[in-house]
């Protein structure tokens, strides 16, 4: 997302579509990760996820369902046909939520801001030049999401 286009909520939901929500505000950063797990869980060569504070999630239709996902992760599905909506990381708790792009009505809107563990990336995926890339974890440059992630921590204690 462009930081001086104003940003226009996006909707999403389950695959049966008895839950359904909305992001409320942009999210702290779209960001692609090449790890090893998120390989396995996204049965692909990498996973683009939103980060946003879970207070900024609105519930517009149904009752998500809290679980322990297989992997140990805390994860919101839907409880009638068990889809992930999204995943609490370990290091963050529940105060962020990390959301599946292809999970969105309009995904293809949040170009990643940031890729991460490119170390397990796969050969053939070209990064953008212009899109900072991380052997592992790193500062994405992005001036706000530092901030909006201490407060959202701070803000749960």
């Amino acid at each position: 997302m462009n930081a001086n286009t104003p940003f226009t909520p996006l909707t999403g939901g389950c695959r049966c579509g008895k839950v359904r929500f909305r992001l409320e505000s942009a999210p702290i950063i779209t960001h692609c990760c090449h790890c090893r797990d998120c390989q396995k869980r996204s049965g692909s060569a990498f996973s683009i996820n939103v980060m946003i504070e879970t207070d900024r999630v609105a519930i517009i239709e149904g009752e998500p369902l809290p679980v322990r996902g297989a992997d140990g992760q805390n994860e919101v599905q839907c409880p009638d046909c068990h889809f992930r909506l999204w995943t609490y990381h370990p290091h963050f708790g529940e105060a962020i939520a990390f959301i599946g792009v292809g999970v969105l009505d309009e995904g293809e809107r949040l170009a990643p801001e940031a890729h991460y563990f490119i170390r397990s990336k796969h050969p053939w995926i070209v990064l953008p030049p212009d899109v900072p890339a991380f052997e592992e974890l790193g500062d994405s440059g992005k001036a706000s999401a530092r901030e909006r992630i201490m407060a959202a921590l701070a803000a749960r204690g």
